[in-house]
């Protein structure tokens, strides 16, 4: 992929936290849950065989992980893909407890992400 310019302070800034809602089980900033917990207690999807339980559900929570999303961005902790609009489509973080978190663009105009935790190692082979 040819190199892009890096984003503005001001885009950095706009970009945000947004979350999803089928990977809630309460009632979150965004509305209501649409994970589908099964009988055996695993959250499940039609199509999916796995979805990670979010359990941020606070305006702080959300203000925190929007906060992930920027220093993120700020840091080039990101890969843009063919046909990315103005925001990459994946990005990555590591918090100050060590865990890895991979950000996806719900919106890539926008610059809103959906996330969710993984492993260094997962880390490594989607971004190095």
């Amino acid at each position: 992929m040819p190199p892009r310019a890096p984003l503005t302070k001001e885009q950095i800034e706009l970009a945000s936290y947004l979350g999803s809602p089928e990977h809630k089980v309460k009632r979150f900033w965004g509305g209501l849950p649409q994970a589908w917990i099964g009988p055996d207690g695993k959250a499940k999807r039609p199509k999916k065989q796995k979805t990670n339980i979010c359990h941020r559900t606070t305006e702080e929570e959300r203000d925190e992980a929007s906060g992930w999303v920027q220093a993120a961005l700020s840091a080039g902790q990101l890969r843009f893909c063919d046909g990315d609009g103005t925001f990459p489509k994946h990005i990555w973080y590591r918090d100050k407890e060590g865990q890895f978190w991979f950000g996806f663009a719900v919106n890539q105009t926008a610059g809103t992400y959906k996330g969710w935790p993984i492993t260094e190692a997962e880390k490594l082979e989607a971004f190095d």
